[in-house]
């Protein structure tokens, strides 16, 4: 039986290991308090992250492939938003509910499961303009567009405090290759190539490009009174 799209992902992901530091960090910096649910928690690397970093973390993911290895390490998981009891004071989601194809119900659902004044912490792809094939082999519904994003969290009582695009090269890449009519796919060799070689290097032009556009977004948003 073939593996599912999102499970082909992560253990893509899990490989990219100057990616993953940078977003982790990126990630980090608006992480204060703990404990920390990171909802769509994948094979748990974020998750051992927060852990090194002094936070105590737990995991929402609904994957059977995924829940296994996130027992192996020991993380605290959910498998359904009903099993959580209490609110957290914050909750993070990295690349997670552009797979979901109703994502203002996750956002509804995320609510529900963080304090009064918590904040969410989520990292999604950016721009239409970018879709490529890739963005179909690994399951994505969409990319996100700035005013969207917004739109969905604020719909949501979520108060914007912070946005930033990411990987503006990564972003560039992508229009080069849609302008180009290339369409690149998930070669797990040639992007592992690019993470270890040109990411730590093309991450820089964040300073440059990243205030206009980027492959990705950062966005940290605080629950609000309805």
């Amino acid at each position: 039986m073939s593996k599912n799209k999102d499970i082909v992902a992560l253990e893509l992901m899990s490989e990219l290991k100057n990616y993953n530091r940078y977003v982790n960090n990126l990630m980090l910096e608006h992480i204060h308090k703990s404990p920390v649910l990171d909802f769509g928690s994948g094979f748990g690397n974020f998750c051992q992250f927060l852990e090194t970093s002094g936070f105590i973390s737990h995991g929402l993911e609904i994957d059977r492939e995924a829940l296994e290895e996130l027992k192996k390490k020991n993380i605290k998981t959910f498998h359904s938003i009903s099993q959580i009891e209490d609110c957290y004071p914050v909750v993070t989601s990295l690349n997670v509910i552009e797979h979901i194809e109703d994502d203002r119900k996750a956002l509804a659902d995320i609510k529900k499961i963080i304090e009064e004044e918590g904040i969410l912490v989520l990292y999604v792809p950016a721009s239409m303009k970018a879709w490529s094939q890739m963005d179909i082999d690994a399951g994505h519904h969409r990319r996100y567009e700035k005013s969207d994003i917004i739109e969905k969290l604020t719909d949501n009582n979520f108060d914007i405090i912070h946005f930033q695009y990411k990987d503006f090269a990564g972003w560039l890449i992508l229009v080069l290759f849609r302008l180009l009519r290339i369409k690149p796919k998930f070669n797990k060799r040639l992007i592992i190539f690019y993470d270890k070689y040109f990411f730590p290097i093309l991450k820089m032009l964040d300073f440059i490009g990243g205030r206009f556009i980027g492959k990705n977004i950062l966005v940290v948003a605080k629950h609000t009174k309805q």
